[in-house]
């Protein structure tokens, strides 16, 4: 039985979200249909494009660069602060729409899903009526649109559904690469990033065709490994698989960029207290735990840096990952001065045991849950600011006040 393939794309996700989340409050204009965007906070320096309209599309305004130049580009932009919180709420919202047609949703992202949709066509008919029918439930249920390609591959699929947007259904089977992908610019190939492409533009490379149809031995000089992967892709065909990002899924994290840089640890510690707080609280809603964490230092030269420590038993506790995190804050504190501060949780699983030891505070960490369980619950019923650690009752000397209003992207359950 030949595969089929579905790829599920939220169009604009992070825009849309926003601005369903607005009409939903009474806002009259639907951010869609003029030129906008959802950016960070400028004072703050956050003012990055993290996702635009089609009107502000077509002003050149891009994803990634400062609303500054955004601005220049499209003077009547209209710019909304991100909620990561909504968002996560109307991803699992569309997963939970995609598990209705098959068992095997694979998610990619938060706005992006593969489906196996082999053998279900007894269910819900051929491959095209079910895209069509699955993308008219989410537009009507949730109110955003999505498009959706089909393929017999991943990579197909993912190619087919960043054709015309938005709320479209392509497919993509064999005997449609040469008329519909090799077209393409080599750019617009999986995969294949801005460095890649001037490597294959200077060889003559400009469309997805040239590089199929390429001495594939030329290409394996080009790239290394790497360069098989591609000429592969341009054929059509899967050589890795395309969901290598889903096990990102498994990691909790958030960062900050801070309003003034810092020069000293100590300095981002109640900082580093307020991410470890929101990332221990979206574990423990979600009733998992991590065994590693992960903490990124970016300084004002903008060189990123990252240590992590594997822990011997796994927590969800706000204490033990902050314990951790700040030590290997210290550990690695750059000689230039920092403007952001990161933590994450990974290699989570449902796991809720411990390993005591003798030197093991067990009656301490029982505590600790509890405390922890109570404060989740009491932030459940009065509201995120219901409870607050003493520490981060400090002047804004040691908290950035960016933190409470766009990085408490904890996914509590109302």
């Amino acid at each position: 039985m030949e595969k089929v393939w579905f790829h599920v794309d939220v169009n604009s996700a992070f825009l849309s979200w926003s601005a369903l989340k607005l009409l939903r409050e009474g806002q009259a204009l639907d951010l869609r249909t003029v030129p906008s965007a959802v950016g960070g906070d400028e004072e703050k320096r956050h003012g990055v494009v993290l996702a635009k309209s089609g009107p502000a599309k077509k002003f050149g305004v891009r994803t990634g660069e400062s609303l500054f130049s955004a601005r220049l580009k499209c003077p009547q932009l209209v710019v909304t602060p991100p909620d990561f919180d909504w968002y996560v709420q109307n991803s699992k919202a569309l997963i939970a729409i995609l598990g209705d047609y098959t068992p095997d949703v694979e998610q990619y992202s938060i706005d992006e899903a593969f489906l196996d949709m082999t053998g279900t066509e007894a269910l819900f008919g051929p491959p095209l009526e079910a895209a069509r029918a699955i993308r008219e439930r989410v537009r009507r249920e949730l109110g955003f649109t999505v498009n959706i390609g089909v393929a017999p591959n991943r990579l197909l699929a993912k190619m087919a559904s960043d054709f015309e947007k938005p709320d479209k259904v392509h497919t993509l089977y064999p005997a449609e690469v040469p008329a519909k992908m090799w077209p393409l610019p080599v750019g617009a190939l999986f995969g294949v990033g801005p460095s890649a492409v001037k490597k294959l533009n200077r060889c003559g490379i400009l469309t997805i065709g040239d590089l199929a149809q390429s001495e594939r031995r030329a290409i394996v000089d080009l790239f290394g490994v790497r360069g098989d992967t591609l000429w592969n892709y341009a054929n059509g065909r899967e050589a890795d698989p395309v969901t290598k990002q889903h096990t990102r899924d498994n990691t909790y994290g958030n960062s900050v960029t801070l309003p003034r840089d810092l020069t000293r640890p100590e300095q981002a510690d109640a900082t580093m207290l307020a991410l470890c707080d929101s990332v221990g609280r979206r574990l423990r809603a979600d009733g998992r735990t991590a065994r590693v964490v992960t903490v990124q230092l970016v300084d004002n030269a903008f060189r990123r840096s990252s240590h992590q420590r594997t822990l011997p038993d796994p927590t969800n506790s706000t204490d033990r990952l902050y314990q951790v995190a700040r030590e290997l804050m210290e550990q690695m504190w750059p000689q230039r001065p920092v403007r952001l501060v990161g933590v994450s949780a990974e290699k989570t699983g449902t796991d809720q045991f411990e390993q005591l030891d003798l030197f093991t505070d067990s009656t301490r960490r029982q505590k600790q849950e509890k405390l922890d369980r109570t404060a989740d619950a009491l932030r459940r019923r009065f509201g995120g600011a219901a409870v607050t650690r003493a520490t981060l009752l400090t002047p804004d000397s040691r908290k950035p006040s960016a933190l409470s209003a766009a990085k408490q992207r904890d996914k509590e359950k109302e």
